[in-house]
């Protein structure tokens, strides 16, 4: 449907992430963060450089971070990693002397933030980068994902019967503005009072292992909920209107 008009890379190793950017008709590459890898899909070709894997383990709120500025803070930590592995940023400069916050318009229906960066060792215009990272709060508290199946059976625990948020914040860091884009959607799910011995069992499946919260809506998991009040997209992994709508005004696609 879309028309891709500049080199995107999706800095993110979920297939659901790239699936929803296939649906659109998008050309992409594929920048698999935890694992080093990129994908060389279609003409573009990109030199592998850097050694990622510093997502490997999973970073924390800091102090009284709030659940939505430490899921925006993680995404600009992703597009760091990705510049580096591309080789386009100068060695021994740290995330926040790389992206400084700048003012600008809001031209779209919902909000933005802006980041403008330095320290580039080389152009590489044209290429824009698009990392995500979705995060399961309730209380204030940030629900991860799950290091075994214990983990994830307690997580659910917490859930059941319960009201909690899902997160998810996008950046599109674009060279030839030389400025990342960051903003964020929030869904509300709830979960229906489930019996533990449901839970358990849900739990062994192993397909909550990969995902913040313990669980995947769009998978089996999708039982769980019994109500949830936003974008269903935002909880699987990307608010998908936003992105159109961001990207058809930067330019990168275009019907």
């Amino acid at each position: 449907m879309f028309q891709t008009r500049k080199k995107i890379i999706v800095a993110s190793g979920s297939p659901r992430r790239q699936q929803f950017f296939k649906n659109l008709g998008m050309e992409f590459q594929v920048l698999n963060i935890q694992k080093n890898e990129l994908y060389e899909e279609r003409e573009y070709s990109i030199p592998k450089r850097g050694v990622l894997g510093v997502h490997d383990r999973e970073e924390r709120p800091c102090g009284n971070e709030k659940p939505e500025e430490y899921v925006k803070r993680m995404v600009r930590s992703k597009a760091y990693g990705a510049l580096s592995y591309l080789g386009v940023l100068e060695e021994g400069h740290t995330i926040s002397a790389v992206f400084e916050k700048t003012c600008a318009e809001q031209p779209l229906s919902f909000p933005f933030e802006t980041f403008s960066f330095s320290h580039l060792t080389e152009e590489s215009k044209n290429i824009s980068i698009i990392t995500a990272d979705t995060i399961v709060c309730m209380a204030g508290e940030v629900l991860g994902k799950p290091r075994s199946e214990q983990e994830a059976f307690a997580m659910l625990k917490k859930l059941k019967g319960e009201t909690h948020a899902v997160i998810t914040a996008v950046a599109f860091t674009d060279m030839a503005d030389k400025a990342c884009y960051v903003f964020s959607d929030k869904t509300e799910v709830t979960f229906a009072p489930w019996a533990d011995a449901v839970l358990e069992a849900y739990a062994k499946t192993g397909e909550g292992f990969d995902k913040a919260g313990a669980y995947g809506i769009s998978g089996t998991g999708s039982f769980l909920s019994s109500s949830v009040y936003g974008c269903l997209d935002t909880v699987i992994g990307l608010p998908v209107a936003k992105c159109v709508e961001f990207l058809l005004w930067n330019g990168a696609i275009t019907v």
